[in-house]
């Protein structure tokens, strides 16, 4: 069976307690009304890291200096004949003024309350959760197989 696989990049964005998301419009074809971290598609002729940058200042406004990367996931959307590689980076420093975009309203969200929040997209608690917990400079690989739902399917 062939798959499309994809390479896409998240920026947790961090300051003073507060991540910085997107609020997805309530009318968007993906992920209405969800709380995303800004990233998106690494192009042809840039690493994830220069994707996760620039995504990150189209749809923010913000622009990261020294970003880590911190998880690499691999999302099996099997259903769908696609695997998603998901490279999630993390950054305290940046410069700019945040401004809305297509993708979403960006504002700085208290990261307790995020947490709490219904409309933080399921798989991107447990990754803030631990891109936070996790103080060593390891990468961490995550890899999970979802369902149409997007719901993690537990292997059996």
């Amino acid at each position: 069976m062939d798959f499309d696989f994809i390479s896409t990049t998240n920026m947790l964005v961090v300051k003073d307690g507060k991540v910085l998301v997107q609020k997805r419009p309530d009318d968007a074809e993906a992920f209405p009304g969800w709380y995303m971290l800004p990233g998106g598609h690494q192009e042809v002729d840039e690493t994830p890291l220069q994707a996760a940058i620039r995504e990150n200042f189209e749809e923010t406004g913000i622009m990261v200096v020294n970003p880590k990367l911190k998880i690499i996931a691999t999302h099996n959307h099997f259903y769908r004949k696609r695997v998603y590689i998901v490279y999630i980076f993390v950054a305290e420093d940046f410069s700019g003024e945040l401004k809305e975009s297509d993708e979403g309203k960006p504002m700085w969200k208290d990261l307790d309350d995020l947490m709490m929040d219904e409309k933080l997209y399921p798989d991107l608690r447990r990754h803030v959760r631990i891109a936070m917990e996790d103080k060593s400079d390891e990468i961490i690989y995550t890899y999970h197989k979802f369902n149409k739902d997007l719901e993690i399917v537990e292997e059996s």
